[in-house]
């Protein structure tokens, strides 16, 4: 499949920015490793600093550990699925150096995860086949109702496939306030 100009611009500021994750991550272990983990850096938004420039919202996962996210904005009809196949792709073979891993496939509306669910189920679709290049031929889709094991994950790239609402929603915290989320937001 051939890339438009703008697919690959994005492509490339991915990986760019997952080259400069390895960098930083690197550099971390080294920091870790002489002065602590109290030290630790925020890799994220070390490399977001490096090669984005702009405001980076540093996430924590559940241990309290800094996570790397962005987003890719792309226009209706702009290839936003076979983008996230590819980013994927950098994803494994750039930052996490494996074919096995867990990643979890959000979508707006339950049109888009038929369309999507379909294109990834069947082995004969440059999407699933990427996927599975990707994966070395271990490719385990998923949705939310199916199991799977750490082992599934250990052994293969997991790919779960959820939906989403498409417009903003109010979360209940553990603290009991109102957080505004807008997953979404801007259609993008």
């Amino acid at each position: 499949m051939e890339l438009k100009e703008y697919q690959q611009k994005a492509l490339a500021d991915v990986k760019c920015y997952l080259g400069a994750l390895e960098t930083w991550r690197v550099k971390n272990e080294a920091v870790v490793a002489a002065a602590g983990v109290e030290a630790a850096l925020d890799v994220p938004a070390k490399a977001w600093a490096e090669t984005v420039r702009t405001f980076c919202f540093s996430r924590r996962n559940g241990l309290g550990a800094h996570t790397a996210n962005f987003c890719l904005k792309i226009p209706t009809g702009g290839g936003k699925t076979l983008l996230a196949v590819k980013t994927i792709d950098h994803i494994q073979s750039v930052y996490l150096k494996r074919r096995t891993g867990f990643v979890l496939w959000i979508v707006p509306t339950t049109q888009i995860y038929r369309q999507t669910w379909k294109a990834l189920q069947d082995r004969a679709h440059p999407y699933r086949q990427h996927l599975d290049i990707v994966s070395g031929g271990h490719t385990l889709l998923r949705d939310k109702t199916d199991k799977f094991t750490p082992l599934d994950v250990s052994e293969s790239l997991v790919v779960m496939m959820l939906m989403l609402p498409a417009a903003s929603r109010n979360l209940i915290t553990a603290h009991n306030s109102i957080a505004e989320t807008a997953v979404y937001a801007g259609g993008g």
